[in-house]
């Protein structure tokens, strides 16, 4: 209906570019124009996250500046983002040649598809909107195939993974009664280190179990709160959680419900011991009112306990957690789905699967046991 219009007004006389507020000015809507405004209706509402890539990959004018001066070393991008590349070029002048130029500058894969899928939809919003008619230059592209590597952990490691965070080994405390001086004063300092390492430890364990018993992502677990947490009931109202925001409805909960075990309710309970006056189950060491940002230390210590891989991430408690129940645990497929936020898709749910190997050795033996060898 749009290309119509314009063309009945070429037809007409009458120019399709005039501007309506400035009729003394033909208007041709530029890339930043068409950025911001897309910024301003749409990416301004979404994520932090979503907001954080696009203004790297398009528009780094809406950059904040940084509060405090970091220093970034080889981490520095030194790409180009969309909109400085083509920053006064009318936005309907954009060929699909532009926008493989703006493509080629990104070697790793995983960046390339985010820029791609940033340009595809600032073009399809405008668009819709009815701001250019024309074809979207992005879509001739295709997005690059990305190979991951493979983080899997066999039965063995994945009972040691759990020995280590449900039954920890602290390192013992020295006992510094006896000792008078100077060599009080150093076995002080060696005391007070091993007291902070195994709170960090014990900490750390509650965090992981949690994860593990719970199924849940670590950014789900940062803004929990005591309040959230039904320990008689042994339940916890999710608030926060991406699973929520899944749903295509216009409507959304505040949180959605699920049971825990109750080794979580030990777990959470031992945390409000350590956090009186916090309303976080986990919250920062610096300031108990914003979420921790990470265990960086602690999870260093624990990579280096016996049986645990170099490999080894806060995520991958999800991922154990599921592939252990898809192994014919005598829970079903779909409830897994709904418990882990999936909303019964088994095809996400499925993308967690580690593929495990000894649940499946009952197969192979049945068949060679048929094979008569």
């Amino acid at each position: 209906m749009a290309v119509i219009d314009r063309e009945q007004r070429l037809k007409a006389g009458e120019n399709p570019d005039l501007d309506e507020n400035d009729p003394r000015r033909i208007h041709l809507m530029t890339v930043r124009e068409a950025i911001d405004r897309y910024w301003e209706s749409h990416v301004s509402g979404l994520s932090d996250g979503y907001k954080h890539s696009f203004v790297m990959l398009m528009a780094k004018w809406l950059r904040r500046v940084p509060t405090v001066a970091t220093k970034r070393g080889k981490n520095i991008r030194n790409y180009t983002d969309l909109g400085t590349m083509f920053l006064d070029r009318p936005l309907s002048t954009i060929k699909p040649l532009d926008i493989e130029r703006y493509q080629k500058q990104f070697t790793s894969p995983y960046v390339y598809n985010t820029a791609l899928r940033h340009v595809l939809a600032l073009f399809n919003w405008a668009i819709r909107m009815q701001l250019v008619d024309m074809r979207n230059p992005a879509h001739p592209l295709k997005k690059r195939k990305v190979i991951r590597q493979r983080r899997d952990y066999s039965m063995e490691q994945i009972r040691q993974i759990t020995a280590h965070i449900f039954y920890p080994v602290f390192d013992a405390v020295p006992d510094i009664k006896d000792l008078s001086g100077i060599a009080k004063r150093d076995e002080a300092l060696v005391k007070a280190h091993i007291v902070t390492a195994n709170d960090q430890m014990a900490e750390l364990c509650n965090y992981m179990g949690v994860l593990f018993l719970t199924m849940a992502r670590p950014s789900d677990l940062a803004n929990a709160e005591f309040a959230h947490f039904d320990l008689d009931q042994l339940i916890w109202n999710k608030h926060n959680t991406k699973g929520i925001k899944l749903s295509r409805s216009l409507y959304e909960y505040a949180y959605r419900t699920v049971p825990i075990h109750s080794k979580v309710a030990t777990m959470v309970r031992a945390q409000r011991d350590r956090w009186p006056g916090s309303n976080l189950v986990f919250p920062s060491h610096s300031d108990p009112s914003k979420p921790r940002d990470n265990f960086r230390k602690g999870l260093a210590r624990f990579k280096a306990l016996p049986g645990v891989p170099d490999h080894f991430q806060l995520y991958d408690l999800k991922r154990i957690a599921i592939s252990l129940m898809l192994t014919g645990q005598g829970v079903s497929r779909e409830a897994v789905s709904h418990y882990v936020d999936h909303k019964g898709n088994l095809e996400t749910t499925m993308i967690y699967d580690l593929g495990l190997v000894d649940p499946l050795r009952p197969v192979t033996q049945r068949l060679g046991e048929l094979a008569g060898i």
